[in-house]
């Protein structure tokens, strides 16, 4: 027969409820993510081989257009590979880790929280760095496929006009690499918050205290 799975603690504070269901959430769309494109990068001379065969034998403008920003992509990502993959296996187990702790946090089969936050503070901060030092990676991806879509985008009627198609071409691959460091900041900086919150006075005694009653509660 299956043991129970203990539920979430009845006394445990809604916002630490609330800031693990959010890290759960949050690392495991950012774990997969790393993971599969760790993944991706070790078959990097494949992708590249696929895409070239597809710009040689394809008529079609959208594919050429897709082939190309690929083709983008692969070079700019070529001379960071190794770097990048050991960056983003290290942010997938980070994040690994904070899944498994938010998890636990919020239903924890008789472990002790303390040491939950404790690794929960730990992981989000981790995790918090190396997705800033991936957004700032694929910010430099971003910036290399930017003039290829401004060059597509250019061809649209609205572009037309020689000017705007020239002011599209000076400022989509800085817009892009701006998206991306956006994104860094909203995804680093959600990491960091939680960090600090689980690591912060308030939620150290809130855990310390239930951590006593289910203690007495055993007793």
């Amino acid at each position: 027969m299956n043991r129970p799975v203990s539920p979430a603690p009845p006394g445990l504070p809604r916002g630490i409820r609330f800031a693990a269901w959010v890290c759960l959430v949050l690392s495991a769309f950012t774990g997969f993510s790393a993971l599969r494109e760790t993944l991706e990068l070790s078959h990097l001379a494949q992708l590249r081989d696929e895409v070239s065969n597809l710009s040689r034998f394809s008529k079609d403008p959208d594919l050429l257009i897709a082939a190309r920003i690929s083709e983008a992509q692969i070079a700019a990502l070529e001379p960071m590979r190794e770097h990048r993959s050991l960056v983003l296996g290290a942010l997938s187990v980070a994040c690994a880790f904070a899944f498994v702790a938010s998890g636990r946090l919020l239903r924890p089969g008789g472990l002790p929280l303390e040491r939950i936050r404790r690794m929960l503070g730990g992981a989000a901060l981790i995790a918090a760095l190396l997705r800033t030092i991936d957004g700032a990676q694929w910010a430099v991806v971003a910036r290399s496929i930017g003039p290829i879509m401004a060059e597509h985008l250019s061809t649209l009627p609205v572009f037309q006009d020689p000017q705007t198609a020239a002011q599209l071409k000076a400022t989509l691959p800085g817009l892009a690499s701006a998206f991306a460091m956006v994104m860094t900041a909203v995804v680093a900086g959600t990491f960091a918050l939680l960090g600090q919150y689980f690591r912060s006075d308030g939620v150290r005694q809130a855990i310390s205290a239930q951590d006593g009653k289910l203690a007495e509660k055993e007793d």
